[in-house]
């Protein structure tokens, strides 16, 4: 038997154990990252020392697999959390909760997909039932919480697009861009009814799988096979219709994309800032970005960085790249997800959705009211209550 890599398992497991334990990635990114583990873990930091994740999980190849196997028992045991899927990369673990009245398991799983180089951040996570272990995809992730992301706060991208689409076509009611004429049935025709979106980062679709439910059509482009693999098989991408593809989002942009988009979601990273270097540049956001746009199209972007300078460059980048008809500015995560600073979420936004609310025209009702109709009909945000504070601070 063979692990990661065609390593072989046979110098350290038992007969008894024919598969490495899932949790070795995991652990390889807890040592590596410096982080507490619980017991008894701390043996194996007190016997290792390294610096970085590659090293970490080498030198875990000579570790007693059963210290592993103990750590993954004791994480069902305090926490509640199994793995259900591994690779040296990321890890895809359940969280069930607990019903604290009758020592129960409730109903409610999440279920997280984590980069085992930084286990400490959750990329993706999703409502699983527990009976059934049906992916409930296409549910907002939970904002608070062990397995919370912030990167919910991503598919504010439909409710601010609609938003827009209604003051510029005068429509009274919210969701009219959604709806595909029920009377036919042609996948060209219901393309083209279907708002477009396009996102650079794919991780495990929650957002792509959400947008695809409320009636987009979603492109995502990712290229990790071992994330594509889990978002496919563990968080319901399958399941929802999404077109994922591999490859890098620029390289995508300049080769393959057939057709502009209604928006644009740039969700990639390169382990410590986001978006990568290569998705900072003026040529990216000046060469590719524009072309791939339709006209009042919406852009959002993941940021990591810091926000007096690596924020505010690339906030102006954008805004040049994308000229006057643009407005960009920056939505702050929640304060109740309690993440760094250096978090945050760009959206650019065509200037019809960014001006009704300053330019005194009386014709022209206030758009924050449009984006909570929006937020409202398609519940596609979990506390939308605190992005939509948010919102307002940055209209402010």
């Amino acid at each position: 038997v063979h692990g990661v890599n065609n390593i072989p398992w046979c110098r350290c497991f038992s007969s008894s154990i024919r598969h490495p334990p899932l949790s070795l990635g995991y652990m390889a990114g807890l040592q590596s990252a410096s982080l507490p583990t619980p017991e008894p873990e701390e043996e194996l930091a007190d016997e290792m020392a390294w610096t970085t994740f590659d090293e970490a999980h080498e030198l875990l190849q000579d570790v007693d697999p059963s210290m592993l196997l103990e750590f993954e028992d004791n994480l069902w045991t305090e926490s509640r959390m199994k793995f259900v899927h591994a690779t040296k990369q990321v890890s895809v673990m359940d969280l069930y909760d607990r019903d604290d009245t009758n020592d129960k398991e409730s109903s409610n799983i999440v279920r997280s997909l984590v980069f085992n180089a930084r286990p400490h951040l959750i990329q993706s996570s999703i409502q699983v039932e527990a009976t059934s272990k049906k992916v409930l995809w296409g549910q907002p992730p939970p904002l608070v919480g062990p397995s919370a992301t912030h990167l919910g706060g991503l598919a504010l991208a439909l409710p601010l697009w609609l938003a827009g689409k209604q003051q510029e076509s005068g429509q009274e009611a919210i969701g009219d861009a959604l709806e595909v004429d029920p009377n036919d049935n042609s996948p060209t025709e219901k393309d083209k009814q279907q708002p477009s979106v396009l996102v650079l980062g794919a991780g495990g679709c929650t957002i792509p799988s959400l947008l695809a439910k409320v009636g987009c059509h979603v492109t995502a482009i990712e290229p990790s096979d071992d994330v594509r693999h889990a978002a496919w098989h563990y968080f319901g991408a399958a399941e929802a219709g999404i077109e994922l593809l591999p490859g890098l989002g620029q390289d995508y942009l300049r080769k393959q994309l057939r057709d502009p988009v209604d928006m644009l979601i740039v969700d990639a990273e390169d382990g410590t800032s986001a978006p990568p270097a290569s998705m900072k540049e003026a040529p990216f956001w000046k060469d590719l970005v524009p072309p791939a746009l339709k006209p009042g199209a919406l852009v959002a972007v993941n940021v990591i960085g810091d926000p007096e300078t690596e924020r505010m460059i690339l906030q102006q980048t954008i805004a040049n790249a994308l000229g006057t008809t643009y407005h960009v500015w920056c939505c702050e995560v929640p304060e109740i997800a309690q993440v760094s600073p250096r978090h945050c979420l760009l959206f650019a936004t065509p200037y019809v959705i960014s001006s009704s609310d300053a330019d005194g025209d009386d014709d022209d009702e206030p758009i924050i009211p449009r984006i909570k109709e929006a937020i409202n009909k398609y519940e596609c945000l979990d506390r939308p209550a605190e992005w939509t504070k948010q919102i307002e601070l940055a209209r402010s």
